[in-house]
Order: structure tokens, then sequence, then C-alpha cells
């Protein structure tokens, strides 16, 4: 079990589908989270993540304008969202779409539809990561 407080985490879902935007916001609050932010696309959300860090941001990989993938990739190229977790949510299953993800920072990789047990599994995975990646942080500055 991973010391971060779900109640203490600051929560964004990135996804341009209402249903999937509202099964995650359950299943997240389900499992304790209580702030929870949604965004129906990568402006929408560039905005809220610059107005306030989050620790896990949910994306979707094909959206209208800039893709989840593409924001992503951004925000992995400043080392001020090193301990945020980026996890994608797509459709998109195939073997190579998840190297890809991970090899451009993504923290974990959830394909629709959503199994509640799967998405809860990772997210705790998830959360152990946050808390290497903080531990990490806070011993080398």
């Amino acid at each position: 079990m991973s010391e971060t407080k779900k109640e203490d985490m600051r929560v964004l879902v990135v996804d341009d589908n209402l249903v999937v935007r509202k099964l995650i916001e359950v299943n997240l609050t389900n499992m304790g989270f209580k702030t929870i932010d949604v965004a129906a696309n990568s402006q929408e959300a560039q905005d809220k993540i610059e107005a306030a860090p989050y620790n896990i941001v949910f994306l979707d990989w094909n959206m209208p304008g800039k893709s989840g993938y593409a924001l992503m990739q951004e925000y992995r190229e400043d080392r001020k969202y090193d301990t945020v977790a980026f996890v994608m949510v797509t459709a998109e299953s195939q073997e190579r779409y998840v190297r890809e993800a991970v090899k451009a920072g993504a923290t974990s990789y959830i394909t629709k539809p959503i199994s509640p047990a799967i998405f809860q599994d990772k997210v705790e995975r998830v959360l152990e990561w946050i808390d290497n990646r903080v531990n990490q942080s806070s011993q080398s500055g």
C-alpha cells in the first residue's frame, strides 16, 4: 500500500468522451480520491495543469486538437512535472502503442473499455510510483 493519501491528491481526467470521464471519476471516487477535475480536451487540460499541478493526469490518446499523447510528451520534457503520473487511457490496445506511450513517459496504460478491477490495480501501482518519485526527488534536492 502506498504512503500517498488519496484524499490529498489532485487528479485530472482528460477525455473528449463525457461517459468515459464520468466512469473514471466514479472509479476514483470509489477508491477514496476527493479532488478530481475533468477536461474535455488538451487545451482545457493545459489551462488546469498550468493553474495548479496535479499528482495524476489521466489522458485519452485520441482527442480532437492535440492528442493526450502529445500533451504528455510536452510535460515530460519539463522537469517540473517529474513527479506527476501520466496515465494513458485509450482504446489503442496494440502492444506498439503501449511501448510507445511508456517510452514517451507514461506511468501507466489502461485500455478501454475500462475494467474497474484492472483500473484500481493500475492506480494503486501509480500511487507507488508517485511515492518512489517523491522520495527520490526529496532525497536529491
